[in-house]
């Protein structure tokens, strides 16, 4: 499922910088990064932002290494 997700230009370059440095497209880096994220037991805490109007949201990554994901050739630039 292909999904539209939207960063800051400046998120963008950084994400290109690194997809670049890895050889793969900034879609399956940003698929990737989310994928651990989720996989590996991220969470995120969401409260009342007081100074609002809005909320806090606070992502807490996993402690420990994800380890190594592996990509084949052919998905490097899905």
């Amino acid at each position: 499922m292909k999904e539209k997700l939207e960063v800051s230009a400046e998120t963008k370059q950084k994400l290109s910088k690194m997809a670049s440095e890895a050889g793969i497209s900034v879609d399956k880096l940003a698929e990737v990064i989310l994928n651990s994220f989720v996989d590996n037991g991220g969470k995120i805490y969401v409260g009342e932002w007081k100074e609002g109007p809005g909320v806090r949201i606070l992502p807490d990554w996993p402690r420990f290494s994800s380890g190594v994901i592996k990509i084949r050739k052919e998905e490097r630039n899905e």
